[in-house]
This record gives C-alpha cells, sequence and structure tokens, in this order.
C-alpha cells in the first residue's frame, strides 16, 4: 500500500496540473459536515434532484462514525482501505505511477498541507458514501495547499472559479473567500460532485472529469455518444487529451496508495484522529487577540483559516478553524473577546489620496487588503496619484455614491438603461450602484481590463423591466441554448444550481435541451 506514498506524489499532482486545473468549479457555508435528519445522504446510486437540492443545504448532525474505521492508527490507510475505483491496466496511467515514484516528496508535502483537515473531508466522504479517492483530488488540484491558485483565476486545494464557488456557496469578499476556505470549499466540492454524478450516468470517473474539465463538455460528449448508440462510461467517452489526463493521474495516485508495498513507496502517516473542530462565530474578531487565547501565534492560526484575507473577521457569520484540543467553551472564549467593528463588506466608501500614502498604508488603515482595493479600482499596479479617488472596500457608501443613481435614466421599453460616467467613477463602483455585477456590465459595453471610463461616457446597462412578479421575487422565463448547463446558467444570473432544480422539478438525469424553458427568480 502506498508504502509511505510520501505525500510527494502530491506536491508533483500539483506542480504538473494545478496550473492548468478547470475554471469550471461552481458555489454558502456548511458548518461542520453534519447532517440533518431531514437530509438524508445521496448515495452511491442514481441522485434525485431533491437530494442533489439537499446537498446545497448546511448539514446539521453529527457523524457519527464507524467504530471499525475508528481502529485505524493511520488516517491514509483508511483512505487506501476504502477505495473501490477499478484501475484499468493503461499507458497514461502507467506513465503518472512512474512520475510519483519519481518525486515521492510530493506525497509527503501534500500529506502535511492535509493533516489539520483531511479527518474532516475523510469522515464526510464516508457520511454521503462517496468514493475515499475522491480524498485524493485536492493532491492532483493543488497539493492541498489552500493558497494555490492559476492564471485563470481558481483558487484553492479544489481550485474553484469564482463564479463556479458561488454557485455552490462560497462567500468572496474584501475579507474572506471561501474558495481558501478548506472546510467550506470542500463542503461545496462534495456538492458539486454528487451534483455531476447524479447527471453523468451515475460514473464517478466522469464526474471528476466534468469537475475539472467543465461539465458542459463532458455533458455534450455523453449525449453524442448516446445519439450513437456508444457506450457512455468515461473511457469511451470522446474528450480531449488535456481534459482526461487528471484521471490517469487521480488512478495512478489511488493505485500505489492501495498498494504501497508492493511499489516499495512509503505510506504517509498521519493519526487517524480529528486534529482540528470548528467553531461558528457571529462577530467582527481581531484574529491577533484570538491567537493569543488559543496559545498559537497568528501565521498558525491563518494557517487554519485560509479563507481570511487579513487578521481583521468581518462582523457576520462565519467559522474559525482550531486545534481540536483547544477548550470546549472555547467559543464563549472567543466572544467574550474585544469586539472588532467592522462595516458591512457590500457597502463602500471614497477615499483621496494624500501626499505620501500607499495602497498597503491605505489598507492597513481601513482594515482592508491591497488586493480588495486594487480590484475595486481596476488598478494593474500599485502607483497612486495625489489627489486620485479610490473606492474603499467594506466601508460607508458615501453621499456622493449614494446619490449617483440620479443620473440613471430609463431609455427603452425593452429594458436597456443608461448610466452617465462621472469623475472618479470605477467599472465596480458603477456596477454597484447600478446592482448589477461587473462581469454584466463590461460584457454589455464591450470592456476588458484596460479599459479606461471617462467622464461623460455612456454606459447600457439592464434592470427588471424585463422581469415579472413572482412568488419569491422577480422572475424571468429563460430559453436555453445549446451548450448551457445548470452551473452556467446559475453563474450568469447569480442564482443557485439546487434552486434552479426546485423551481423547474429538475429530475436526475435529464439534460437541458436547446429550445427548453426555464423559470428563474432572481433576487431582488
Amino acid at each position: 500500500m502506498l508504502k509511505k506514498l510520501s505525500v510527494a506524489v502530491a506536491a508533483a499532482l500539483l506542480a504538473s496540473c494545478a496550473v492548468q486545473t478547470s475554471q469550471h468549479k461552481t458555489a454558502d457555508s456548511a458548518g461542520d459536515y453534519q447532517t440533518s435528519a431531514s437530509d438524508s445522504p445521496i448515495t452511491d446510486k442514481a441522485a434525485t434532484a431533491q437530494q442533489v437540492a439537499n446537498a446545497l443545504l448546511k448539514h446539521n448532525s453529527p457523524l457519527q462514525p464507524d467504530a471499525r474505521l475508528a481502529q485505524y492508527d493511520n488516517l491514509w490507510q483508511r483512505i487506501a482501505d476504502q477505495m473501490t475505483l477499478t484501475v484499468p491496466d493503461n499507458d497514461d496511467i502507467e506513465s503518472q505511477k512512474r512520475f510519483f515514484i519519481r518525486n515521492q516528496k510530493l506525497l509527503k508535502t501534500a500529506s502535511e498541507n492535509a493533516a489539520p483537515f483531511l479527518y474532516h473531508i475523510v469522515t464526510e466522504l464516508e457520511r454521503r458514501n462517496m468514493p475515499l479517492e475522491l480524498a485524493l483530488l485536492p493532491i492532483v488540484e493543488s497539493t492541498y495547499n489552500p493558497k494555490a491558485g492559476s492564471f485563470s483565476g481558481v483558487l484553492g486545494i479544489w481550485q474553484f472559479s469564482a463564479g463556479t464557488g458561488r454557485n455552490f456557496g462560497l462567500k468572496q469578499n474584501a475579507w474572506y473567500d471561501g474558495r481558501r476556505d478548506v472546510i467550506e470549499s470542500s463542503r461545496a466540492a462534495m456538492d458539486y460532485l454528487q451534483y455531476l454524478y447524479s447527471n453523468v450516468e451515475q460514473d464517478w470517473l466522469s464526474a471528476v472529469a466534468a469537475f475539472n474539465a467543465g461539465e458542459g463538455r463532458v455533458f455534450k460528449a455523453i449525449e453524442r455518444n448516446r445519439y450513437r448508440g456508444k457506450a457512455t462510461d468515461f473511457w469511451s467517452l470522446n474528450l480531449p487529451k488535456q481534459n482526461t489526463s487528471y484521471i490517469p493521474k487521480l488512478l495512478a495516485l489511488a493505485e500505489l496508495l492501495k498498494n504501497s508495498e508492493k511499489y516499495a513507496i512509503p505510506m504517509p502517516q498521519l493519526a487517524n484522529q480529528p486534529q482540528t473542530k470548528v467553531v461558528q462565530i457571529n462577530r467582527g474578531l481581531d484574529l491577533n487577540k484570538a491567537a493569543d487565547l488559543l496559545n498559537l501565534s497568528v501565521a498558525e492560526l491563518r494557517r487554519l483559516n485560509p479563507g481570511f484575507k487579513s487578521t481583521t473577521v468581518p462582523s457576520a457569520s462565519y467559522q474559525l478553524v482550531v486545534p481540536f484540543g483547544s477548550a470546549e467553551d472555547i467559543g464563549q472564549q472567543l466572544a467574550a473577546l474585544p469586539k472588532v467593528k467592522v462595516a458591512p463588506v457590500a457597502s463602500t466608501g471614497r477615499y483621496k489620496v494624500k501626499s505620501g500614502d500607499s495602497l498597503s498604508k491605505i489598507a492597513a488603515q481601513h482594515k482592508t487588503s491591497v488586493k480588495a482595493i486594487q480590484q475595486a479600482n481596476q488598478l494593474s499596479n500599485s502607483q497612486l496619484k495625489i489627489g486620485q479617488q479610490l473606492i474603499i472596500p467594506g466601508f460607508a457608501q458615501s453621499a456622493e455614491a449614494q446619490a449617483v443613481t440620479g443620473s440613471a435614466k430609463k431609455t427603452s421599453t425593452t429594458g436597456a438603461q443608461t448610466y452617465t460616467v462621472k469623475s472618479g467613477d470605477s467599472v465596480w463602483e458603477i456596477s454597484q450602484t447600478l446592482k448589477v455585477s461587473t462581469e454584466q456590465l463590461t460584457k454589455w459595453n464591450k470592456l476588458n481590463a484596460k479599459t479606461q471610463l471617462k467622464p461623460g461616457q455612456t454606459l447600457t446597462y439592464y434592470k427588471t423591466s424585463e422581469l415579472k412578479s413572482g412568488p419569491d421575487g422577480k422572475s424571468m422565463t429563460y430559453k436555453v441554448k445549446a451548450g448551457d448547463s445548470l452551473a452556467s446558467i446559475a453563474q450568469r444570473f447569480k442564482v443557485k444550481v439546487a434552486d434552479i432544480v426546485k423551481w423547474n422539478n429538475i429530475k436526475a438525469n435529464k439534460y437541458l435541451q436547446p429550445g427548453q424553458e426555464l423559470t428563474l427568480y432572481l433576487p431582488s
């Protein structure tokens, strides 16, 4: 058995594929991996549409582990002994096995990165009756490095894109990015994989391929084979090689772990017990003070909580990961710490640059990050000019910004409206004022990252005039186009996959068809 598949394999995997990971991973939090009485786990058989919807909800009942599984000393051995996916004789898999055998430090690196969180992931996979091989996916994706990213904008151990992350409940704002929160992103990844599994002929390899390469591409390949009377399992699908190389890496790693003695590879060692636990916090919190309370360095606490972008936790509902041995009343102790006041992250304010200012200084003054300010103002570097107006995410909107809506006027009966750019405006600020996304605004006006807005410039945008009232807010009818998927539609209209499934009574294993009409209820 991957006799100390020294987490080396993991790192190598990361090195070879973290950058090319898919941009298609998609969706709010899930507490500490628990399940409600009404939320029965999805089995390894066909998942129903209701089960897919339930999978996106928080789990509220504690897991009662199998006593047999608790007898393992090594968590990696527990994983290896439960792996069930068939590993065929395949040249690509053999090539990947040789790669990992040559680069054994990778698995060691991955095991060290995974140590605080792996027990949570394994027990949740077991609870959901999902293949334990999926615990190896973050090795392939990122070597279990929550800070891993790529040029395409994917982040975290599961390499979620921003849109897919939001679709599966991962918060992203100026203070926090759920894609880097290991516990939360793992919940979202399992939700997404279960959704994919229920739509790809109950083939876990096809589900993993869709997770990496994009569901639309895999769904189309299955439909094409079905139309031609061909088999629809993963190995029978006609997919581009760059989208299928991911599977041999995963299966090679699984084979080495299951048969480490055969391949003379040491299996990584990790105690078969939780290393951390999750505490719910509902207030502003200074991580420096929390670290002192927990007898940890700030760096150690932030390693457990990589989703937070700074040492300030906003005054909203978040999870804090702490060592498992922390006091039973640690939640109450944290609640007794001095409260940190943080303005709502959805609001913004303006700051006028003065002599001697820098982005880092301004970010520190306003308890935000340099990156958040750069994103809000579309800054490609850190250069500032005296008198320059900056949008500061996370602080009360100024009267000037609030009054900006007065310049918007309706120009047609089709829903198209215009906005006149004012001095100091940015795409991000305008999108917040008009209650549309920056992606929509740039698409409607054919803008790009290098476009400079000019005072007096007219921008077109679309509000709710095309919508009709519905029981849950504004509703609309959307006609499915070729290439659409539930995830891409959810991302476009900023709703959840589970809601689309529920609103339209979509059955498991039913594919969207071009021309099909879907009812969507949009946020007001």
